[in-house]
């Protein structure tokens, strides 16, 4: 891939070389195993794939975006044949973990966001009413749908069924807050206690698949009582991380802020920039883009972005890899492109994280 430029419109020349990249056969996926259609590679691709939709509109990019979800859907645990997981049951979730391990019997956050990214495709067709009545392009190679709209309302009805039958049964209390589950059986996995609080970047996983799916059934017009649920869940959760979030000052004296991974008073060290304080920021910001719904203070927004800016940016050309501005090592930091959002805030920062990730772009389109 190549990019034109940071400045403008997105070029054609841009468009097509996007395309071409994520068109290559071996980024498809095969395995849910280690995260693979989650935060990895092909799970991004599909973020990716989602952004440059918006932007262009490009039939194209939505039939990619369309072949990678009916992967993952595939990829998902089998009712029948699949594998028994910590729950006694065939879950209609994804199993991250190889099945000759002590962790095989686990699926957590990240099927979530698995379901998020389907969930995001979905509504790309759903808000393209232009295409619904027409073929999907591919033929329609797992007989989930074979026009746009069947094939929107088939990942619907499989990504609530997923919600339905296992996150809202074993990770969501009473109060609509995000727990590991309650059960010894879970406690055996030792993967994470039970009863214990999601950490925030987990918790931002499985908001994406909670607020992506709201996000459908409201184009759908139905069920209101459901929107009103999954959109509470990811109410609470943003309201807990940022009741959590500790308040600094950056060497300018702005406001900013420093936060662990998790809510747990023994955990005192900062958040990791890598993955993790990726999905802190990224749920934080895909709850202010629905601040029509839910209640994303503009403050803490710019508290974020001052964080970015004056304390996780060292010189403009490189990041701690700790959002307290500290680092454990000197490997480089991969600022992914959702980084980039908090120049609504600060507009110099999104030259910042382009100009730092321009050496990853031959390799990674995130």
């Amino acid at each position: 891939m190549s990019l034109d430029g940071l400045d403008g419109p997105v070029t054609q020349n841009e468009i097509d070389l996007f395309i071409g990249f994520l068109e290559q056969p071996n980024r498809l996926p095969t395995t849910a195993l280690n995260n693979k259609i989650a935060d990895k590679q092909p799970g991004q691709d599909v973020e990716a794939l989602g952004l440059m939709y918006e932007v262009t509109q490009n039939p194209q990019i939505l039939d990619r975006m369309i072949t990678y979800s009916d992967i993952f859907l595939s990829l998902r645990n089998d009712p029948v044949n699949g594998r028994i997981i910590w729950t006694g049951k065939r879950e209609l979730v994804w199993c991250t973990k190889p099945d000759n391990g002590t962790l095989s019997g686990y699926a957590g956050s990240e099927g979530l966001d698995t379901a998020g990214h389907i969930a995001y495709t979905a509504y790309h067709i759903l808000k393209t009413p232009c295409l619904w009545n027409e073929n999907v392009t591919d033929n329609d190679p797992h007989k989930y749908g074979a026009t746009y709209k069947e094939r929107a309302l088939t990942y619907v009805t499989e990504m609530d069924k997923t919600i339905k039958t296992y996150y809202l049964n074993y990770f969501i209390r009473e109060n609509d807050s995000i727990y590991n589950p309650s059960s010894p059986a879970w406690d055996k996995l030792g993967e994470m206690d039970a009863n214990t609080s999601m950490p925030w970047n987990r918790q931002q996983m499985m908001t994406n698949g909670f607020l992506r799916m709201a996000e459908c059934h409201e184009i759908l017009g139905n069920n209101e009582s459901l929107i009103n649920k999954y959109l509470n869940i990811v109410q609470v959760s943003i309201d807990w991380m940022v009741r959590n979030f500790i308040p600094v000052k950056t060497k300018n004296g702005l406001d900013a802020y420093r936060w662990t991974y998790t809510f747990n008073v023994n955990v005192t060290i900062a958040e990791e920039v890598s993955i993790h304080a990726l999905y802190d920021i990224w749920g934080m910001y895909r709850a202010w883009q629905r601040k029509d719904k839910l209640n994303v203070n503009f403050d803490d927004m710019v508290k974020l972005a001052n964080t970015m800016m004056y304390i996780i940016n060292i010189d403009n050309k490189t990041v701690a890899t700790r959002v307290d501005g500290t680092s454990d090592n000197t490997t480089p930091v991969h600022l992914f492109g959702s980084w980039a959002f908090y120049a609504e805030f600060i507009p110099e920062w999104y030259n910042i994280v382009a100009n730092i990730n321009m050496k990853n772009l031959k390799t990674d389109p995130r």
